[in-house]
């Protein structure tokens, strides 16, 4: 089973995204919001992130997708910090972006747990046209 982590700068923008790809998930997807300073504001947070991929250690995968910078830099520092190299082993930043990617990602982790093909399907959101 997978897991999803959501990092954004906004507590809120990861708490709304978490509510939407909830809808699309048919529960076997933990998704977790991770989003926001640790005093609510504006901002990311090393220790929110390692907590959330702590919590979900019996996960097979653990994605982690960012939206800036500094979310890359703070989940790539809350990895590090894991003392379990099994667990570290397990997790991956996904490069793609986040509204789309986690919503593809988590859709394609219902149908299979192919590690390769969530994240390739989480990648093509990048190309996804809205307008034609």
């Amino acid at each position: 089973m997978t897991g999803v982590i959501i990092v954004s700068h906004s507590e809120k923008l990861a708490e709304g995204l978490r509510d939407i790809v909830m809808e699309m998930n048919d529960g076997s997807v933990a998704v977790i919001a991770a989003g926001g300073a640790a005093d609510g504001r504006i901002g990311t947070n090393t220790t929110k992130i390692k907590n959330a991929i702590e919590s979900l250690a019996e996960r097979e995968h653990i994605l982690i997708f960012v939206d800036l910078g500094s979310a890359v830099i703070c989940s790539e520092t809350a990895i590090e910090m894991l003392e379990d190299e099994v667990l570290q082993a397990k997790v991956h930043i996904v490069d793609a972006p986040l509204v789309e990617g986690v919503i593809g990602g988590v859709i394609q982790a219902t149908i299979c747990n192919e590690l390769e093909k969530i994240i390739a399907t989480a990648k093509e959101g990048a190309t996804l046209r809205k307008v034609h």
